[in-house]
């Protein structure tokens, strides 16, 4: 139910990708290759120490099952830390009980914000601020939720990502849990669905236009705090979670992609959230389904936008890293802002960018030598008859 995070690539992306694509990647595993390829890596990953950092705020309810969840990992993590932060209720002693039984060290560090400054945003901060000191230069630091039970192979789900593919950070997708799903009504599921299928054609026309070798389709659109693995290197050259009271895991991703960080959206990684209705975060999932029980959002999600709008975003893009170094100093053109769609004009918007996916690849099927530059010439989008019904939709995300 919270936004969608569906950010496009930026140029120094864009760039990164291009220099990579040109040359085999050692991670990836072609059909004639044997598994063993990829053995030294695979060591190499599940050797690292993993910690994962927790924002905590009176949530006595949840986090002995987060916990329980954390305990139960195909792979274990080697260290939890709980940062439990202006907190009134029973949280501690309830963490702290647990503590003989855990299989991994937990670390529980209580702090109080002023009320001027307390937020979510900045909690995950410097959660993963502390995880990150004691750690190894070479570790993998999580983030989760607290209100949150990850699924029992969510640890080997994120090892079997960075394995696989050659990438410095994974998010996961984020789920309601299966008794908190039943009651939320119909409508809502259905909305989120249809937003979910119109992201997922914008999602597969970028990747016909632009491929991403370490994060290739299927994958899913969501950058949640719920579901965090990044390498400390790559946690250290971003200079960690940004210091923004809400909203800090889409702006974490953003400044991963500037920095020209690799980054894999793993369907597989789930976890499982609650569907309260009062949250810690301000534009979260729970501001957002509240609001929508009362009465629908006239605009759907503001990470989608027209199809021709994000075609002129992408060709723009591509046209940068087209370009001769010398012009590459500066970006050639402002950032588009984002033009939003009304719901009841979605199916619409949808209908078009499945014509535009059936017609992008038919020409790339009858040119692939010329398909990326006729794209990059061309200054607006055509608009063919046929229709494609062949788009993937995020059936179980509520």
């Amino acid at each position: 139910m919270r936004n969608a995070h569906a950010d496009w690539a930026t140029p120094a992306t864009l760039l990164y990708e291009a220099k990579h694509r040109a040359q085999p990647e050692e991670c990836l595993l072609p059909a004639n290759r044997s598994a063993s390829v990829l053995l030294p890596r695979s060591i190499l990953f599940r050797k690292k120490q993993r910690i994962v950092a927790i924002p905590v705020c009176n949530e006595a309810e949840h986090i002995i099952p987060c916990l329980l969840a954390l305990a139960a990992q195909t792979c274990l993590p080697d260290k939890v830390v709980l940062w439990i932060n202006n907190t009134t209720d029973d949280t501690v002693n309830q963490a702290t009980a647990l503590t003989d039984r855990l299989p991994f060290e937990l670390k529980t560090v209580s702090v109080t914000y002023d009320e001027t400054k307390a937020s979510a945003g900045v909690a995950r901060r410097d959660a993963m601020a502390h995880a990150a000191k004691t750690a190894s230069p070479d570790a993998i630091l999580l983030t989760t939720d607290a209100d949150s039970e990850v699924s029992r192979d969510w640890i080997d789900s994120i090892l079997a990502s960075f394995i696989r593919y050659p990438v410095e950070a994974v998010f996961g997708r984020v789920l309601l849990s299966p008794e908190d799903h039943a009651k939320i009504p119909f409508r809502l599921h259905e909305d989120e669905k249809t937003e979910q299928a119109y992201g997922a054609v914008l999602d597969q026309i970028r990747l016909l236009l632009s491929p991403e070798p370490h994060d290739p389709w299927p994958r899913h659109l969501e950058h949640s705090g719920a579901s965090i693995a990044v390498t400390h290197q790559a946690w250290r050259k971003v200079g960690g979670i940004p210091n923004i009271p809400s909203g800090e895991d889409r702006e974490f991703y953003r400044a991963l992609r500037r920095k020209g960080i690799p980054v894999r959206h793993a369907p597989e990684v789930t976890v499982y959230v609650s569907a309260r209705l009062q949250g810690r975060a301000r534009g979260g999932m729970a501001e957002t389904l509240a609001r929508r029980l009362i009465a629908p959002d006239e605009y759907i999600d503001d990470a989608f936008e027209p199809v021709s709008r994000r075609m002129l975003r992408i060709r723009r893009e591509l046209a940068y890293c087209q370009g001769s170094r010398s012009s590459r100093t500066k970006p050639p053109y402002p950032e588009f802002p984002s033009i939003p769609i009304s719901r009841n004009e979605l199916h619409r918007h949808h209908d078009r960018a499945l014509r535009v996916l059936s017609l992008l690849r038919r020409m790339k099927q009858s040119s692939p030598e010329n398909f990326q530059r006729t794209i990059v010439d061309q200054y607006d989008i055509p608009h063919p008859a046929l229709t494609d019904q062949g788009s993937s939709a995020f059936r179980d995300r509520p």
